[in-house]
């Protein structure tokens, strides 16, 4: 079961969801005792997306305050309230320098419509 926490730090505000390791697979002793050759077999195609999804979860802001930094038109604020990153987008031009640096990929550009 995956569960919502905080770190607790006051600016960071960031979450993390507890998931569980994928248990790797080991190849049996006897075979291993014989040769030199890796102890850990390669992970199954489902056990490896499973471990990147736990690793590199992609699209949840982790307010890191990147985007503030590169941002020229000084658009990308922290709300003093809730300590989320907020976007005046009255004020953005879209250059996309945000979106570009954003090590998440939390933040997309899209056309107008």
């Amino acid at each position: 079961m995956a569960e919502e926490r905080t770190c607790g730090a006051p600016r960071r505000g960031c979450e993390w969801t507890a998931m569980p390791r994928v248990a790797r697979r080991l190849r049996p002793v006897e075979e291993r005792i014989r040769d030199f050759e890796s102890v850990e077999l390669p992970a199954e195609r489902e056990a490896g997306t499973a471990a990147a999804a736990r690793c590199f979860g992609a699209s949840t802001c982790r307010a890191c305050e990147v985007c503030i930094l590169c941002c020229p038109d000084l658009c990308i604020t922290r709300d003093p309230a809730t300590q989320r990153i907020v976007i005046d987008l009255d004020y953005c031009k879209g250059c996309g320098l945000c979106a570009h640096q954003c090590p998440k990929g939390a933040i997309r550009m899209e056309l107008d419509r």
